[in-house]
């Protein structure tokens, strides 16, 4: 697996390079790092009004800039060493998600991490516009890393080693779910780690009392079907770990429902599947893909089939 971590700096994407160099990634994996340095932004009549000295102190401070971002890919390039990855740093200059989403496509890469830049709404994070715009345009898969509770007490890892991981895979029997099942069941997890594997029925609630009634005894034994194949597509993967779980649920939102099982699971990340809608130029995602990335309290990893 190509992994590509972008870095700014910021203790957002400290914490995505640790949850990346925590999460038990397949060993034979490639994981680079890349910052992007942009210029001070400046419009064209801004510059126009600088006289030749102001302009030379703008140029120094881009090239600070610049200094600084290969100072930190070379950082974040030495962490990824010590932990015993292959990969190379990277430093860009220009717009980070047109950047990021080239160098993506340079490396040919798989994944995606990014930090969430977040802000509080309603005990949720909302995602910031870099790590939303190349989750909403990337052609490869995009993990979002979300800074875990302060509560969670989590051991630093050794490099080179693991941390247990506590997985919430949304699951609605269509092939690109089957497949985050596989991608799971491929990884080389912590045998403490735990999987709930989440399969939400939406509730019908549009038709009058006595057509729901009419169709109780058609809607309990669709449920016992999907339970049946739900079961049936986690037995037939082998697991790293021993601690699966799969639970049918109902309810009227589906990402609302993965929202809060992943809550009461405490889950550290959330795996789905990421559908997106054809656009001209670009991939736009689901609604509930976008929903979940948005809301979820814990890192959401949206698997693409790369080059969709």
């Amino acid at each position: 697996m190509k992994i590509l971590v972008a870095m700014d700096g910021s203790e957002h994407a400290a914490n995505a390079l640790t949850f990346t160099l925590r999460f038990p990634f397949p060993l034979d994996s490639e994981i680079s790092v890349v910052t992007v340095a942009s210029d001070i932004p400046m419009l064209p009549d801004e510059l126009d009004a600088l006289d030749e000295a102001q302009r030379e102190q703008l140029e120094q401070a881009n090239r600070a800039l610049l200094e600084d971002a290969e100072q930190l890919v070379q950082q974040q390039g030495a962490r990824l060493q010590a932990d015993g990855w292959a990969g190379s740093a990277i430093v860009r200059a220009g717009d980070a998600v047109d950047e990021i989403l080239a160098v993506a496509e340079h490396l040919d890469a798989d994944l995606i991490v990014l930090g969430s830049h977040g802000a509080g709404l309603a005990e949720r994070f909302l995602l910031g516009s870099v790590s939303e715009s190349v989750l909403e345009h990337a052609s490869c898969s995009v993990l979002i890393v979300k800074k875990p509770g302060e509560d969670t007490g989590a051991a630093a890892v050794e490099p080179g080693s693991n941390a247990p991981s506590k997985i919430l895979l949304a699951y609605d029997q269509s092939d690109l779910s089957n497949e985050v099942l596989d991608l799971c069941a491929s990884l080389p997890l912590e045998p403490d780690s735990e999987i709930d594997v989440v399969n939400v029925m939406p509730l019908i609630t549009a038709y009058r009392q006595d057509i729901r009634q009419h169709i109780s005894q058609i809607w309990q034994q669709k449920r016992e079907i999907m339970q049946q194949e739900l079961e049936e597509a986690v037995a037939a993967r082998k697991w790293a770990t021993a601690n699966i779980n799969t639970e049918l649920r109902e309810a009227e939102s589906v990402s609302d429902e993965i929202l809060d099982a992943a809550e009461q699971a405490r889950s550290d990340l959330i795996m789905l599947g990421c559908k997106d809608r054809g656009a001209i130029k670009s991939l736009l995602l689901g609604s509930s893909t976008r929903r979940i990335a948005r809301y979820a309290t814990c890192s959401v990893w949206a698997v693409r089939k790369k080059n969709a």
